[in-house]
């Protein structure tokens, strides 16, 4: 399996045909985290409230269908434990990451998923045991 960060999930929803390339040509499974549910939805509220309603809908509609066959790996304990123990070995060489990126990570490796397809190189590279797909 495979997780698609926040960063392809956006492109995918602005029309990107390399995003779309990319997802196509993966023989895994192509799956989601409720961290990338929460940050596209901040997204969709921004759009409603600074662009317009229609422009929402439109989006939404893209949204959904694309995530309508996708397994979303929540946030539970054993995902926020591993999260934390990431964000500790980070913290102790001196890197910083945004948190929404090592909780994605923490429900990833949790899951055995240890693939994720993202623009985000400089935060998810500086993390053990995951293996990127850049675009």
């Amino acid at each position: 399996m495979i997780i698609l960060d926040t960063s392809a999930c956006i492109e995918y929803l602005n029309g990107n045909k390399e995003i779309k390339n990319i997802i196509s040509k993966q023989e895994d499974l192509v799956h989601i985290t409720a961290i990338t549910v929460y940050e596209i939805n901040i997204g969709l509220e921004h759009t409603k409230r600074k662009i317009s309603e229609k422009r929402y809908r439109e989006l939404y509609k893209i949204w959904s269908e694309f995530i309508s066959s996708m397994e979303i790996f929540p946030l539970g304990y054993k995902e926020a434990e591993k999260a934390a123990q990431i964000y500790d070995i980070l913290e102790s060489k001196g890197q910083i990451v945004d948190d929404n990126d090592i909780l994605i990570t923490g429900i990833m490796i949790s899951n055995g998923i240890n693939k994720i397809i993202t623009k985000n190189v400089r935060h998810f590279g500086k993390i053990e045991g995951i293996e990127l797909i850049p675009y």
